[in-house]
């Protein structure tokens, strides 16, 4: 008995033995496929990316942030959302459209507008203050039926400043008003509290702060601390699109100086400021008269003028890229209440003769009819006198005389068409009657100009010689109907 008792003693012994070995492997098991999960669960959230917005964390929707071709792209709405911004389809300038393929964005202090397939994006500072264009590098995208930009676009557009880590794989995004704050504690002279220009807080994101001194001059500092424009001017403001300081003297006479300190146009107007990044050319003002410099003060045109420059509000449908220089080449011009044109020379190319550079024929808060002052596709501008209107091209020369009743657009699925209004006469009861009558001048215009901007003649000889029409004439201009 005691032989069989120490046999199942040692089967018993060897038994739980093996069921040691088996629950340790188990464990061993369970420890590894544990360890796995928390490695899996750790490795996820490192790759995951991650927004900081004024280093707080911040949920966002997933497809806010898309990378391609080694750039990243922006959900422009989402993300201006995130930072405060009101967002809207259709362009800026044409606040009652509802092009999908635009769209806008807008705080109190500022607006941006953005187009597809386009990689020029401008601002307005919600004043009476001109546009400012901005070349972000990359046009903009439509992903998932919305728009991106590229980081350029969206931190110029929203006024902050964005960094994407690809190790960590964090953006992290300080807006304007957060750079204000910290900078403003930081220097004791700021000059960028709540109720200055908007302008000078945005020479934050370029490193430099607007500051003033206990007898209120201005001057400009590095984020560094160390000065760039000595506090000596009685105001200074910012001009992002130049990227360029308007200085103020005591005798209030008003220049521009450069990011790094000196001096570009030395202080002797009235008022000052850039109408031309290409050829650096600046609109002046002194006692009333207005006219253009260059960079190094030169006079291109003197200031013997009224007004230089068109309007850009009463024309915000016409895809007017600068007010001031119409095609690269033809600056607007009024004296005594009559208009014509300049060349980028300096030289008349349009005798001052016009009552108007446009025709105005209404507004488009409560007329379909929409304003024109050029017919892009031809490089055309609209002249106007005694009620009549005429086009000219570039370079000045009189494509069709003034003997139009009007020139307008109409606004349809994003796209404008022109049309022209006439008086003719016609054969009434055995008499001669006027009637108006409204054509398609884009038809007209491709039927008699036949080409593009691109190859048009700048010799090309006048549509219509003679502004008082004939019925043979009249009929000429009418066939296009």
């Amino acid at each position: 008995m005691g032989l069989i008792e120490n046999e199942q003693i040692e089967h018993k012994n060897r038994n739980n033995k093996v069921i040691m070995i088996i629950i340790s492997i188990i464990i061993v098991i369970l420890l590894i496929i544990s360890g796995i999960l928390v490695y899996m669960i750790l490795t996820h959230e490192d790759t995951s990316l991650k927004l900081t917005i004024n280093n707080q964390s911040t949920n966002f929707p997933t497809d806010m942030f898309i990378s391609d071709n080694g750039n990243l792209y922006i959900d422009i709405k989402a993300f201006a959302s995130l930072l405060g911004y009101e967002t809207y389809n259709g362009e800026l300038k044409t606040r009652y459209s509802e092009d999908t393929s635009k769209c806008y964005i807008r705080t109190a202090n500022e607006a941006a507008s953005y187009e597809l397939n386009s990689n020029t994006i401008y601002k307005k500072v919600t004043n009476n203050e001109d546009y400012e264009y901005f070349d972000v590098g990359e046009p903009v995208k439509l992903i998932n039926n919305k728009l991106y930009v590229i980081e350029k676009g969206m931190e110029i557009g929203t006024n902050c400043m964005i960094e994407y880590n690809q190790t960590s794989n964090l953006i992290q995004v300080i807006s304007l008003d957060y750079l204000v704050t910290y900078y403003s504690n930081q220097f004791t002279n700021s000059a960028v509290a709540e109720d200055t220009d908007f302008n000078n807080k945005k020479a934050l994101l370029y490193n430099m702060l607007v500051v003033q001194n206990p007898e209120g001059m201005y001057g400009v500092y590095a984020t560094d601390g160390s000065e760039i424009i000595g506090t000596k001017y009685t105001n200074i403001r910012f001009n992002e699109g130049s990227q360029e300081f308007t200085v103020e003297t005591e005798e209030g006479n008003m220049g521009i100086l450069t990011t790094d300190g000196d001096t570009k146009i030395e202080p002797a107007y009235d008022s000052i400021k850039q109408i031309s990044t290409d050829l650096n050319y600046y609109l002046v003002q002194n006692n009333g008269k207005y006219g253009v410099i260059n960079q190094n003060g030169n006079i291109v045109i003197y200031l013997e003028y009224d007004n230089v420059g068109i309007d850009e509000d009463r024309f915000n449908t016409n895809d007017i890229n600068n007010p001031y220089i119409l095609f690269d080449n033809a600056i607007p011009v009024q004296r005594d209440g009559k208009w014509g044109l300049i060349d980028i020379q300096g030289r008349i190319i349009l005798p001052l003769e016009y009552d108007s550079i446009g025709c105005v024929v209404g507004s488009q808060s409560n007329t379909s009819s929409n304003n024109v002052a050029i017919i892009p596709k031809y490089n055309l501008i609209v002249i106007g006198v005694n009620e009549k209107y005429g086009l000219a091209n570039s370079q000045g020369n009189i494509l069709l005389e003034p003997v139009l009743d009007s020139i307008y657009s109409v606004t349809s699925s994003g796209e404008n068409r022109n049309y022209m209004i006439l008086t003719r006469q016609e054969l009434q009861d055995g008499r001669l009657v006027d009637v108006q009558v409204t054509l398609d001048l884009d038809e007209y215009l491709d039927q008699n100009l036949g080409q593009s901007k691109e190859t048009q003649d700048d010799d090309t000889a006048n549509v219509i010689q003679d502004t008082n029409m004939t019925n043979e004439q009249n009929d000429t201009i009418t066939n296009v109907a």
